[in-house]
């Protein structure tokens, strides 16, 4: 999978030195269509608003993008490819490959989940609770498909030899997903619309280990 724009989204949202006058046009285009999705809407939001907001002219915007809807997909993909490159640089500095042990790994996914949503409550906010089915046409890339990139090999391997030597459940990718991902996102999406106030971070660990439970053999 490719980024859409040279940077890490969000390397650039967090960025607190960050100089606008440094973004490229679609990097601003980007930035300002993440604030506005988020704080009022995309389907309140229309391209005059992005071109005040991005300062860039309304043929700027044009130029970079057909419509409103390739904003919001470039920006969907822009998200993900952030979110598994961070994820992929995690498991890496937990010295975490296709070798180590499936518990371990798939541990370390679950947690890492909750802790970018804490991190990233904006990109996490468009990712994990906008409708995109409501605005974006034509197959969604979700986040947490296992995808073909080295991630996807590292977590493919993790997974079957996991199953192989015993550790897992001999289980479908279909049915591993659901456990895997369901409880941390439904934490991720109660605590980002306001209804738990708890930070991700603080039962991190608890949610992996039930997870987990689910997993193992």
């Amino acid at each position: 999978m490719k980024n859409v724009i040279s940077a890490d989204i969000t390397e650039l949202i967090n960025d607190p030195d960050l100089n606008p006058d440094s973004l490229s046009p679609k990097e601003r285009i980007l930035l300002s269509a993440l604030k506005l999705f988020v704080k009022q809407g995309y389907f309140n939001t229309n391209i005059p608003d992005l071109s005040k907001e991005s300062n860039c002219s309304i043929g700027s915007i044009y130029y970079h993008f057909k419509n409103k809807e390739e904003v919001a997909a470039a920006l969907y993909d822009a998200g993900i490819w952030s979110f598994r490159r961070a994820l992929e640089k995690t498991l890496a500095s937990r010295a975490l490959d296709k070798h180590s042990n499936a518990l371990d790994v798939l541990r370390e996914v679950v947690k890492f989940f909750l802790l970018f949503t804490e991190e990233n409550p904006d990109i996490s906010t468009y990712l994990w609770l906008s409708r995109h089915t409501e605005f974006m046409t034509g197959i969604i890339r979700h986040p947490t498909m296992i995808g073909f990139d080295n991630l996807g090999r590292t977590l493919t391997n993790v997974i079957k030899t996991g199953i192989r030597n015993g550790t897992l459940r001999n289980l479908k990718a279909h049915e591993i997903w659901p456990i895997l991902f369901g409880i941390p996102l439904s934490y991720a999406r109660d605590w980002l619309d306001g209804y738990n106030t708890v930070p991700p971070s603080e039962v991190a660990d608890t949610l992996a280990e039930s997870c987990i439970r689910a997993l193992k053999k």
